[in-house]
């Protein structure tokens, strides 16, 4: 809320993030990042103009604070087509950056969702300028300079258009996201290495990002010793001192590193020298150069390690380790990992038992142990939403309860008749007064991401109630959503899922069993978001499952054969235990 009191005075938001208040909470003056020289001179110049004006700026912070609070209501309109859906599609396709990949504009972001949306109207239109929108833009993040090549993980954005020079803050929602959208993108592209990006993102959460109880920090600071980026930059003599005489110099040429470097002096790390280009370059042969920088990869962590390191923001919150365990949970199943689903298991075990409070109520964030805030929208949306891709990895029904029980709590605690959903939970103080946030920003909208979630719980469930409220929900925001385009892409998503055919598959057979597993793999090697899976023993659901998953009841292997039944509300499709067969009957409405 006080971001967007800020927005609406100075035309411009971020963080970090400064606001002056009156006694009662409302914001009368605001900036974002201030020098410290120039904060210190506005504090006074703030307190000198409240201690003369109290009472304009009284006035002047009550008329800020009821903008802030009014909510745009279009009120319901017809149901959202798949021509609007096209239409955001194609408008944000046209601000699509040809040379370097990402969308135009000087500093370059991410925006994993806005991919995932487009990666999403390209698998159910076949859509080939997305496609290759979505190729140019992964390859670009990818090797660039955005990419920490020897960690793993991404910065926050780059400051110029070619992803090379990032601000060198890595967090935790960036990543998470970066994760889910390269694995599904190297399933629906059919390019491989992506999931190499994906798993080399979820290892540097792993190894340097999560706390000791399974919980996943922050951020790390983008300074390091008092100087940006200091951590992650290289000269040619270093690169040398590392690799040693003979392979240095073909190691500089594949990481970018050169003399008078790209960033003060020195070089910011990129992967965009081809290995056979380097190798002819220095009189080598191609595997050699294609081996190299994971041979000598780990030799320039351990040096890098040895350098003061950026400080690591030890919060916990809730919506953000969603987003993680959503990347874990699908890597998991999609990569065959069982790392990945353990690493799944303790932060979904970690959040339900930290991060809800005596009523069952979400806490915004925990640090050392210690709770802060009431949860908001986003943290039960994104925490359910982890939690139903953890009951798919894994067939944990307890996963699947606890995400029906968030879900239903959700709209219990932000349900509102005039904001739809509210970012605030009811009863909750709200300073600014309750207001419903439709945009996307670094996370998805709550209510975009709970949208998600109770769609993808009523396939399972068949529960009515859930499915209509999402077609409600889109109704009331559908011109909106049309205005907004690609600023609302996970509403964008829920209406292109919602127009599209959907459906539950079970499979029914022994867990572990041979050809279970090759049924699962069917699935995974598609990861279709427009399908939800549910597995079951051969012999059938149990009552607790069947409570759970109505759609499962009844069905069971046949002949001692693991099958699979795809399944729309009302109607299952024929079983087939051949996974090519299981593919063809997911792919029905989809190109891939």
């Amino acid at each position: 809320a006080y971001m967007a009191a800020v927005t609406a005075q100075t035309g411009r938001g971020g963080w970090p993030l400064s606001v002056f208040l009156t006694s009662d909470l409302q914001p009368f003056h605001g900036a974002t990042y201030v020098p410290r020289a120039r904060f210190l001179e506005l504090c006074h110049r703030v307190d000198e103009a409240y201690r003369s004006h109290r009472g304009e700026l009284q006035v002047q912070a009550g008329q800020l604070a009821a903008a802030v609070a009014a909510a745009p209501v279009d009120g319901e309109g017809p149901p959202v087509a798949a021509e609007t859906v096209e239409f955001i599609a194609r408008q944000g396709l046209a601000h699509y950056d040809p040379e370097w990949g990402g969308f135009l504009q000087h500093q370059k972001f991410p925006t994993p969702l806005r991919w995932q949306f487009l990666l999403h109207h390209h698998r159910r239109t076949g859509d080939p300028q997305a496609a290759a929108a979505l190729r140019r833009t992964l390859e670009a993040m990818a090797t660039g300079g955005i990419r920490d090549h020897l960690g793993g993980g991404f910065h926050r954005y780059t400051v110029e258009e070619t992803w090379l020079v990032p601000h060198f803050e890595i967090m935790l929602y960036d990543n998470a996201q970066l994760a889910s959208l390269y694995l599904e993108a190297g399933a629906a592209l059919e390019q491989p290495w992506y999931l190499g990006v994906a798993r080399d993102v979820l290892d540097f959460l792993l190894a340097e990002m999560r706390d000791g109880e399974g919980g996943f920090c922050a951020s790390f600071d983008a300074d390091s010793g008092g100087q940006e980026g200091s951590y992650y930059v290289w000269t040619p003599q270093e690169i040398l001192a590392a690799a040693g005489e003979r392979d240095g110099p073909l190691l500089a040429t594949l990481l970018g590193v050169a003399p008078g470097g790209n960033f003060d002096g020195r070089s910011i790390l990129t992967r965009r020298v081809d290995a056979p280009h380097a190798a002819m370059r220095h009189g080598r042969e191609p595997a050699e150069a294609a081996a190299l920088f994971d041979r000598l990869r780990p030799r320039l962590r351990e040096i890098r390690a040895a350098r003061t390191a950026p400080a690591l923001d030890r919060k916990i919150v809730t919506a953000w380790n969603g987003l993680a365990l959503s990347a874990l949970a699908r890597a998991s199943a999609q990569l065959d990992e069982p790392a990945y689903a353990a690493a799944a298991r303790q932060v979904a075990d970690r959040l339900w038992s930290a991060h809800r409070d005596a009523r069952g109520h979400l806490v915004r964030a925990t640090t050392d142990g210690r709770a802060s805030g009431e949860g908001v929208l986003d943290d039960y949306a994104c925490l359910a939403e982890g939690l139903l891709d953890l009951y798919q990895a894994t067939g944990d029904a307890a996963q699947l309860q606890r995400a029906g029980e968030l879900l239903d709590l959700a709209v219990e605690l932000f349900a509102d008749d005039t904001l739809g959903f509210a970012l605030t939970a009811r009863g909750v103080d709200a300073p600014l007064g309750r207001r419903a946030e439709y945009f996307d920003s670094v996370e998805p909208s709550g209510a975009a991401a709970l949208l998600h979630g109770l769609w993808r719980a009523a396939l399972l469930s068949g529960d009515e109630a859930r499915r209509s409220l999402v077609i409600e929900q889109l109704r009331a925001r559908g011109a909106m959503l049309e205005r907004a385009g690609l600023e609302m892409a996970w509403w964008a998503d829920a209406a292109l899922l919602s127009v599209s055919p959907a459906y539950a598959a079970v499979i029914a057979g022994e867990p572990g069993a041979r050809d279970t597993r090759a049924l699962r793999a069917a699935f995974w090697n598609l990861a279709p978001p427009w399908a939800v899976l549910a597995t079951v023993p051969a012999a059938g659901a149990g009552e607790t499952l069947r409570a759970l998953v109505p759609v499962a009841a009844g069905l069971t292997a046949r002949n001692d054969r693991a099958v699979a039944h795809v399944c729309r509300p009302g109607a299952c499709g024929a079983p087939t235990s051949d996974s090519d067969e299981f593919a063809r009957q997911l792919l029905r409405g989809w190109q891939r």
